[in-house]
Formats: structure tokens, C-alpha cells, sequence
């Protein structure tokens, strides 16, 4: 997956930059988060 591309880099350099664990955590809490919002919304809207 091309998350970004850097254009100062040679171009031997691969496209693909890698997230880092701390990225795909933050990631993940952050999901798990607007998920429970959109849930609780749903849940008051249903009221």
C-alpha cells in the first residue's frame, strides 16, 4: 500500500513507505474510538 511518496529520494528508492508500529497503533486507537462515537450516536439517535 503507497501511503506516501517522498520526492527528495533517489529513484532507486521504493515507492512503498512503511507506517511504524506507533503510526499503526495511533491508527487503530483512533478507529476504535470514532467507532465507538458513531455507535453511541447511532444508540441517542435511535431515542
Amino acid at each position: 500500500m503507497l501511503l506516501a511518496r517522498r520526492p527528495a529520494v533517489p529513484d532507486d528508492w521504493p515507492d512503498l513507505v512503511r507506517p511504524t508500529l506507533y503510526e499503526v497503533t495511533g491508527l487503530r486507537h483512533a478507529l476504535t474510538f470514532a467507532t465507538a462515537v458513531l455507535d453511541l450516536s447511532r444508540r441517542l439517535s435511535e431515542i
